[in-house]
């Protein structure tokens, strides 16, 4: 809470006085006692002074809305509307209250919208609305909107929508069934390995994600990826790997979510490891120095007993 706000209120700035005098005061010489009328008339003062200050979130939401159906609205108008609904849909109840007054569906319009920035904020909308949200993800898969976020992850010309698009498939199809059989059926398989093929960072890492999210989730998803030739992908990620300089580098979690998808993929059905595996991934193992990558050697030897068997000599 500011000075200014501390200030204007005299209500806020006694309790504030009031709650640091208890606080040091020790406890044995506390004494709980019911309040008085004053001091109850009081205390309801600041609640309802507070209240006042505090706005409605559906009502907040419902004004916010009215500014992105506005034709002309503004951009930077629009920009900060959506961060807002974004901002309530994170909390589920008001997710909710977003769709049942049909604000959802005015902000999933977005993403068709020509402005890069409106349609990644809409995915955000979209990214945050869905998790853990049963209604809002059968609304999702049911609509044009899982079909439209992967349009965009496949051929948005923009990066910062595809990374947005993507992350709001995958906050869809982690973790629910329903959304990954539709997922399935819009050829979501073909366009997540094209994403993995992506010079992007940020878009190659969230589709490494929801791969691992997939496969760990749903094991009989695992045969899919393998025909795709998805091992091979990452066993040339790894090859890179062994050859950079960790030390000298941010823990970059790319490294961890590559070899738990490889081992995910090897234990479940049938990979053809590489004539180097076996010496990339001890190569990998060994520059992983540290107690930050602990959990990163863990899995390289564990895809190392994995390597078909050889006479080369290398502890496994």
């Amino acid at each position: 809470m500011g000075d200014d706000n501390l200030q204007n209120h005299p209500n806020w700035n006694a309790i504030l006085q009031w709650s640091l005098r208890f606080q040091e005061e020790p406890s044995e010489n506390r004494v709980l006692e019911p309040l008085d009328q004053e001091r109850r008339e009081f205390l309801m003062r600041a609640f309802e002074d507070y209240a006042a200050m505090t706005e409605d979130p559906v009502k907040s939401m419902r004004k916010h809305l009215e500014v992105i159906k506005n034709p002309a609205s503004s951009k930077e108008a629009c920009v900060a509307a959506l961060e807002e609904i974004a901002f309530h849909a994170e909390d589920i109840d008001e997710a909710n209250d977003l769709y049942l007054m049909g604000g959802l569906q005015v902000c999933c319009a977005y993403i068709k919208h020509h402005d890069p920035e409106l349609q990644s904020l809409a995915c955000e909308v979209i990214a945050s609305a869905v998790q853990n949200n049963e209604k809002i993800v059968q609304f999702a898969s049911d609509t044009f909107v899982l079909s439209d976020l992967l349009k965009l992850v496949d051929s948005a010309q923009h990066e910062s929508v595809r990374v947005k698009s993507l992350l709001a498939v995958s906050c869809l199809v982690r973790g629910n069934k329903g959304a990954l059989a539709k997922f399935n059926e819009l050829d979501g398989y073909n366009v997540i390995v094209r994403s993995l093929q992506s010079p992007v960072p940020k878009l190659q890492l969230k589709s490494l994600f929801l791969l691992s999210n997939i496969c760990l989730d749903s094991p009989d998803q695992c045969q899919v990826y393998n025909s795709m030739g998805v091992p091979q992908q990452l066993f040339a990620m790894c090859s890179k790997f062994s050859t950079e300089d960790h030390k000298a580098e941010p823990h970059d979690s790319s490294v961890l979510i590559t070899l738990k998808l490889l081992h995910t993929l090897a234990i479940n059905c049938k990979v053809d490891f590489p004539d180097n595996a076996l010496v990339s991934f001890t190569t990998l193992r060994d520059s992983l120095e540290g107690d930050r990558f602990k959990e990163e050697r863990t899995f390289c030897t564990l895809l190392i007993k994995l390597c078909p068997a050889t006479t080369d000599g290398v502890d496994r």
